[in-house]
C-alpha cells in the first residue's frame, strides 16, 4: 500500500458481466463458502491484511448483519492446503449504488504471508461468478487509491473508475502513474472529462 496517496473512498464499476476472466485456483489452495463461526476468521484475515480499518465482530456485523443463509449465500474463503482460511471476499448486494442489477464486491482481503502469490485472481473470479449466479448483471466495488495492487487487479478484470467528485478524480490522476501501464488509458479516459 502506498501511504502517500489519500485514504478515501474511489468507485469502480464493471458494466456487465459477461466475458468473466478464467483464474483457475492453484493447488493446495481451495473456497468454501461462509460457515457459522467464520466471523472470527474474518475478524482475522482483515485484521492481518487492511492497516486502514480495525477488524472486529462488531465491524463485521455493521457491514454484513446476522443472517447466516444470506452470508452462505454470499461470502467466500480462501482456504490453504489444510483448510484454514487465509482470504475472503463477499458477493454483495447494492446498498444504494446506482445502476441496474449490480452486484458489490465487497470486503476483499488475503493475508500477507499469501500475497502475491497470484491468488486475489481466482478470488474475485469467484466472487464474479457467484454473482452471476445470484442474478446480477454488472458489478461494482470501493477501495482507497493506496491499495494499488487491488486497483490493478480490479482494471485486470474490467472494473474501470467511476468518479463521483473532483476529490475522487484527482485521487485517479495521482494514481495514473503507479497503475501498470497497460491500464492508464482507462484511468484517463474515466478522469478526462469528470
Amino acid at each position: 500500500m502506498d501511504p502517500t496517496l489519500p485514504h478515501l473512498s474511489i468507485a469502480m464499476v464493471r458494466p456487465t458481466l459477461d466475458d468473466l476472466p478464467r483464474a483457475p485456483l492453484p493447488a493446495p489452495f481451495s473456497f468454501r463458502r461462509y460457515q457459522p463461526g467464520d466471523v472470527a476468521a474474518w475478524v482475522r484475515i482483515h485484521a492481518l491484511a487492511d492497516k486502514f480499518n480495525v477488524a472486529s465482530p462488531a465491524l463485521f456485523a455493521e457491514r454484513f448483519g446476522s443472517d447466516e443463509s444470506e452470508l452462505r449465500e454470499r461470502q467466500l474463503y480462501l482456504c490453504d492446503g489444510a483448510g484454514d482460511a487465509i482470504g475472503t471476499i463477499t458477493a454483495w448486494h447494492n446498498d444504494h449504488y446506482p445502476g441496474l442489477c449490480r452486484g458489490r464486491v465487497h470486503w476483499v482481503a488475503i493475508v500477507p504471508a499469501y500475497q502475491g502469490r497470484g491468488l486475489g485472481k481466482p478470488l474475485l473470479a469467484a466472487c464474479l461468478r457467484r454473482m452471476v449466479d445470484l442474478g446480477y448483471e454488472s458489478a461494482y466495488l470501493t477501495t482507497n487509491p493506496p491499495r494499488v495492487p487491488a486497483i490493478n487487479l480490479y482494471l485486470g478484470f474490467g472494473f474501470a473508475p467511476d468518479v463521483r467528485s473532483a476529490e475522487e478524480r484527482d485521487a485517479w490522476r495521482l494514481l495514473e502513474d503507479r497503475i501498470r501501464g497497460e491500464f492508464r488509458d482507462v484511468i484517463r479516459e474515466a478522469t478526462c472529462c469528470a
